[in-house]
């Protein structure tokens, strides 16, 4: 037996919901015109310039957080903090506009800058070089998946994420291994007499980044 006060509420279903969803009467057109078509795509092309404008500000701004955490030991972590609160927001929208590469090398920065406080000298190079390879991708417009370097890159550094932060990854060499695959992403050229490979100093990282800025704590 239906309960009457449940039969009230109760809705029938004569096909209202759906005539109003599509506004039955006076409803849009659904057909893709041409004139449609155009503006849909200039949208399109305007978020996507968009998207790539913030990416060149954020990517300055972790730049100049990670010069600022070398030189400020006090709220150190709040420079790291940002860093990774900018590699989650380009995280998200990486794929979004065809930049999986920048969804990769950001979920990597993320991870390196969680809950990071004081970080060897070491780590923050490499964090250092993380930004670079997203400036690589950034700079250069690296759309799609990328190639064997790109792929190097990520795996160096995930690496680098299972040795400094997991404690539990391969030991020999892995900062290196960052440098020089970033280093390779970057056009650098890593052979000499093309036979043996010259894995550039970890001093090197950041060595086109303007180095006056220093941002305040707060």
């Amino acid at each position: 037996m239906i309960d009457p006060f449940t039969a009230g509420r109760m809705i029938a279903n004569r096909g209202e919901l759906k005539r109003r969803a599509v506004n039955f009467r006076r409803g849009q057109e659904l057909r893709l015109t041409p004139e449609l078509r155009g503006k849909i795509e200039q949208v399109i092309v305007n978020s996507q310039s968009e998207f790539e404008a913030a990416a060149v500000q954020a990517l300055g701004n972790m730049r100049d957080a990670w010069n600022s955490a070398a030189f400020n030991q006090v709220g150190r972590a709040n420079y790291y903090e940002w860093i990774r609160d900018l590699a989650l927001e380009m995280k998200g929208q990486g794929g979004l506009f065809n930049y999986p590469l920048l969804t990769l090398y950001a979920d990597v920065l993320k991870q390196l800058t969680e809950g990071l406080g004081e970080p060897s000298p070491r780590l923050h190079r490499i964090i250092g070089l993380n930004i670079d390879a997203i400036g690589v991708v950034i700079t250069n417009r690296l759309s799609g998946p990328g190639g064997v370097l790109e792929r190097k890159v990520a795996e160096a550094l995930r690496d680098a994420h299972a040795h400094f932060r997991l404690g539990n990854g391969p030991a020999g060499n892995v900062a290196r291994r960052v440098a020089s695959a970033v280093r390779q992403l970057d056009g650098e050229a890593q052979n000499v007499g093309g036979m043996q490979e010259v894995l550039p100093p970890l001093s090197d990282t950041a060595r086109q980044w303007p180095r006056s800025v220093r941002l305040p704590l707060n």
